[in-house]
Protein backbone atom coordinates (compact mmCIF):
# COMPACT_ATOMS: atom_id res chain seq x y z
CA UNK A 1 0.00 0.00 0.00
CA UNK A 2 2.92 2.27 0.41
CA UNK A 3 3.57 2.24 -3.04
CA UNK A 4 0.11 3.27 -4.15
CA UNK A 5 0.32 6.27 -1.55
CA UNK A 6 3.80 6.95 -3.06
CA UNK A 7 2.29 7.20 -6.28
CA UNK A 8 -0.45 9.31 -5.30
CA UNK A 9 2.10 11.75 -3.25
CA UNK A 10 3.91 12.17 -6.33
CA UNK A 11 1.15 13.09 -9.03
CA UNK A 12 0.45 15.88 -6.10
CA UNK A 13 4.68 16.39 -6.32
CA UNK A 14 4.20 17.01 -10.40
CA UNK A 15 1.21 19.29 -10.22
CA UNK A 16 3.05 21.34 -7.75
CA UNK A 17 6.19 21.02 -9.83
CA UNK A 18 4.05 22.27 -13.04
CA UNK A 19 3.39 25.14 -10.94
CA UNK A 20 6.30 25.94 -10.16
CA UNK A 21 7.13 26.16 -13.66
CA UNK A 22 4.19 28.38 -14.77
CA UNK A 23 6.05 31.30 -12.41
CA UNK A 24 9.27 30.34 -14.10
CA UNK A 25 7.84 31.60 -17.16
CA UNK A 26 6.32 34.77 -15.92
CA UNK A 27 9.91 35.32 -14.12
CA UNK A 28 12.28 34.10 -16.97
CA UNK A 29 15.31 35.85 -15.94
CA UNK A 30 19.50 35.14 -16.58
CA UNK A 31 19.62 33.29 -12.93
CA UNK A 32 17.31 29.92 -13.89
CA UNK A 33 18.97 27.02 -13.67
CA UNK A 34 17.71 25.31 -16.64
CA UNK A 35 20.06 22.37 -16.36
CA UNK A 36 18.21 21.57 -12.96
CA UNK A 37 15.45 22.06 -14.26
CA UNK A 38 16.30 19.25 -17.16
CA UNK A 39 17.15 17.14 -14.83
CA UNK A 40 14.77 14.03 -14.13
CA UNK A 41 16.36 13.30 -10.73
CA UNK A 42 15.99 16.28 -8.68
CA UNK A 43 12.33 17.10 -7.92
CA UNK A 44 10.30 15.19 -5.59
CA UNK A 45 8.88 13.07 -7.64
CA UNK A 46 12.15 11.81 -8.93
CA UNK A 47 13.74 11.43 -5.72
CA UNK A 48 11.26 9.15 -4.78
CA UNK A 49 11.10 7.61 -8.47
CA UNK A 50 15.36 6.93 -8.35
CA UNK A 51 15.42 6.87 -4.70
CA UNK A 52 15.73 4.04 -2.60
CA UNK A 53 11.85 2.95 -1.84
CA UNK A 54 11.06 1.26 -4.89
CA UNK A 55 12.21 -2.32 -5.47
CA UNK A 56 13.79 -4.45 -7.93
CA UNK A 57 10.90 -5.47 -8.92
CA UNK A 58 9.04 -2.43 -9.28
CA UNK A 59 12.06 -0.99 -11.47
CA UNK A 60 11.40 -4.29 -13.73
CA UNK A 61 7.69 -3.08 -14.49
CA UNK A 62 6.82 -1.79 -17.94
CA UNK A 63 4.97 0.51 -15.52
CA UNK A 64 8.17 2.02 -14.30
CA UNK A 65 9.56 2.38 -17.32
CA UNK A 66 6.95 4.16 -19.31
CA UNK A 67 6.76 6.70 -15.91
CA UNK A 68 10.47 6.89 -16.20
CA UNK A 69 11.10 8.19 -19.68
CA UNK A 70 7.76 10.43 -20.00
CA UNK A 71 9.45 11.72 -16.61
CA UNK A 72 12.55 12.18 -18.49
CA UNK A 73 11.00 13.43 -21.76
CA UNK A 74 8.88 15.84 -19.15
CA UNK A 75 11.90 17.31 -17.89
CA UNK A 76 13.45 17.92 -21.17
CA UNK A 77 10.38 19.80 -22.42
CA UNK A 78 10.24 22.13 -19.40
CA UNK A 79 13.62 22.93 -20.05
CA UNK A 80 12.66 23.97 -23.45
CA UNK A 81 9.86 26.10 -21.88
CA UNK A 82 12.08 27.90 -19.77
CA UNK A 83 14.96 28.33 -22.48
CA UNK A 84 12.24 29.90 -24.60
CA UNK A 85 11.08 32.32 -21.88
CA UNK A 86 14.89 32.98 -21.38
CA UNK A 87 15.72 34.20 -24.76
CA UNK A 88 12.57 36.44 -24.64
CA UNK A 89 10.37 34.27 -26.81
CA UNK A 90 7.25 34.68 -23.90
CA UNK A 91 4.44 33.34 -26.82
CA UNK A 92 6.57 30.61 -27.67
CA UNK A 93 7.15 29.69 -24.10
CA UNK A 94 3.38 29.75 -22.88
CA UNK A 95 2.94 27.75 -26.98
CA UNK A 96 5.13 24.98 -25.91
CA UNK A 97 4.03 25.23 -22.28
CA UNK A 98 -0.41 25.06 -22.95
CA UNK A 99 0.86 22.82 -26.32
CA UNK A 100 3.28 20.22 -25.98
CA UNK A 101 4.03 20.58 -22.56
CA UNK A 102 0.38 19.97 -20.90
CA UNK A 103 0.03 16.87 -23.63
CA UNK A 104 3.30 15.49 -21.94
CA UNK A 105 2.18 16.01 -18.43
CA UNK A 106 -1.02 14.68 -18.75
CA UNK A 107 0.38 11.21 -20.14
CA UNK A 108 2.71 10.92 -17.30
CA UNK A 109 -0.06 11.72 -15.23
CA UNK A 110 -2.33 9.15 -16.88
CA UNK A 111 0.84 6.33 -16.84
CA UNK A 112 1.28 7.48 -12.94
CA UNK A 113 -2.50 6.66 -12.17
CA UNK A 114 -2.35 3.14 -14.27
CA UNK A 115 0.65 2.34 -12.24
CA UNK A 116 -1.23 2.73 -9.11
CA UNK A 117 -4.38 1.23 -10.61
CA UNK A 118 -2.70 -1.87 -11.52
CA UNK A 119 -0.52 -2.08 -8.13
CA UNK A 120 -4.55 -1.73 -6.41
CA UNK A 121 -5.36 -4.90 -8.31
CA UNK A 122 -2.28 -6.13 -7.23
CA UNK A 123 -3.01 -5.75 -3.37
CA UNK A 124 -6.83 -6.91 -3.58
CA UNK A 125 -5.52 -10.14 -5.71
CA UNK A 126 -3.76 -11.25 -2.65
CA UNK A 127 -5.66 -10.53 -0.13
Amino acid sequence: MDRVRDIEEAIGAHARWMSELRQAVLDATAGVDVEAIRADDRCDFGQWLYGPRLSAEDRAAEDFDEVRRLHAEFHQMAAEVVERAMAGQTVEAYALLYGEYVTLSGRLALAMRAWQARLLRGIAGDA
